[in-house]
């Protein structure tokens, strides 16, 4: 028996590809739903219509989901569409979705442009990341696209990204950023193509669930692990909402800090090798309901640094209006460090704050647009991995027999994302099945 603590995507993929594999599994999940980030809100003032928390993209070249969605029985299920993207730069919105957009960008000369442009190009012929973890971002980018093309696009991207401070950000950032954009281009790359499920990626989480429980899976909800129990360097039980449980093989998905509050004072050393690599970004997210479509793009990027968003996601864009009650769906991401204003700012002085930003870049948006608005909040979203600190990422395996740990900060130098996620996941199960299979489990037991 294998505990995975966490029902989010990547526990729930984890736990199928391990049922898969012949390995029981129980998943633990501290909420009263599954899917973690990638779950869902539900609006009661709008007849209760459902969307995406936070938003989600699947790209055509997904192959790992593809290949789960045809195991699941989710293929058909998949909608297609062409998206468009836009630029707001120094208070005017310019379209970047064809190559003859892309080379009437006002900012850039046409060197500029070419550069940029050879940029895209060249990382599609790397194949070899290391070497790019050693680069800042901005000296390797300065190199391919120049100073130019830096000031007026890529730093107030990564500024934004980042939380302003991008100085230990490596180059393989940008490089698998335009290596996994590039390949949703349809052939001549005039086109964008991006793939969603009618009902988000909430059809997947529970197809997951459901296959999870036709294979003998157990699933248990609002169940918070208090902490690992630890005897003789080897796990020996779960202590859940104050009960204790026992178990012989753990793997915690929550991201590492998280994951650390939950190690005894005998994985001290497991604890502090943790530790060295715990970083992460926050999100405030507001996602704002409108009435009407606010631009023709799916994705909007900010390079005018008056305006705090990471950018204008207009999911309604890619999904059908329809599947959403006919409203659409505006995202405004804000990354931020702990220390942020942002992060400590109350909802209601958010909600006016970036309201007032929104119409700054769309003066028409009228009061009477806006059907409904949430506020989102996670502490830890986005894994920090600093220049040449591939070494500190802590492996999946532990000092700690029994003991697994198996999150997105452990995922590099891809992006975190439904693909890499589920690709992860894969290759965890891959990794423990063998060391589980060597040691039986002990009887499995359920919360009362």
């Amino acid at each position: 028996m294998v505990d995975i603590i966490g029902g989010g995507i990547l526990g729930l993929s984890l736990a199928y590809e391990l049922l898969k594999r012949g390995t029981p599994v129980r998943v633990w999940e501290r909420a009263s739903t599954l899917g973690g980030l990638m779950g869902r809100t539900r609006f009661p003032e709008l007849g209760g219509m459902e969307c995406d928390r936070y938003y989600h993209a699947i790209l055509s070249s997904d192959r790992t989901l593809m290949n789960l969605f045809d195991e699941l029985g989710l293929r058909s299920r998949l909608r297609y569409t062409a998206t468009k993207m836009g630029f707001y730069h120094d208070g005017a919105i310019y379209p970047m979705s064809t190559p003859l957009e892309f080379l009437r960008f006002p900012p850039l000369r046409m060197i500029d442009r070419l550069r940029l442009a050879y940029t895209i190009l060249a990382c599609r012929q790397i194949k070899d990341w290391r070497r790019l973890e050693q680069l800042p971002v901005a000296e390797w980018l300065t190199r391919l696209s120049g100073e130019r093309t830096v000031r007026h696009v890529w730093a107030p991207l990564l500024r934004a990204k980042f939380d302003g401070d991008f100085s230990q950000v490596p180059a393989t950032y940008i490089w698998s950023r335009l290596v996994r954009t590039t390949d949703t281009r349809t052939k001549g790359g005039s086109q964008e193509l991006m793939c969603y499920l009618p009902n988000g990626y909430q059809e997947l989480i529970d197809a997951l669930a459901e296959a999870i429980r036709q294979r003998g899976g157990q699933i248990e909800l609002n169940a918070t692990i208090d902490t690992i129990k630890v005897e003789d360097g080897r796990v020996s039980g779960l202590v859940v909402n104050g009960h204790e449980i026992p178990a012989d093989h753990v793997v915690i998905t929550a991201q590492t800090p998280i994951a650390r509050r939950l190690l005894p004072p005998e994985a001290a050393a497991v604890s502090a090798r943790w530790g060295q690599l715990d970083g992460f970004l926050g999100i405030v997210c507001m996602l704002v309901v409108l009435r009407r479509r606010l631009t023709p793009y799916y994705t909007l990027n900010i390079t005018d640094e008056r305006i705090p968003f990471t950018g204008v996601i207009e999911t309604t864009n890619l999904i059908d209006p329809q599947h959403v009650g006919g409203y659409h769906l505006v995202y405004l991401p804000k990354y931020v460090a702990a220390d942020s204003r942002f992060a400590r700012m109350p909802d209601d002085e958010l909600r006016q704050v970036f309201l007032g930003y929104l119409r700054q870049m769309f003066p028409d948006l009228r009061d009477d647009d806006i059907a409904a608005i949430r506020i989102g909040r996670e502490r830890y979203v986005e894994p920090i991995h600093p220049i040449g600190a591939t070494d500190l990422i802590p492996p999946i395996t532990t000092d700690i027999h029994g003991l697994f740990l198996a999150n997105t900060g452990q995922i590099y130098p891809q992006l975190t994302n439904g693909e890499s996620v589920c690709a992860f996941a894969r290759s965890v199960a891959e990794q423990i099945q063998p060391i589980v299979t060597r040691h039986p489990p002990a009887a499995a037991l359920s919360l009362a």
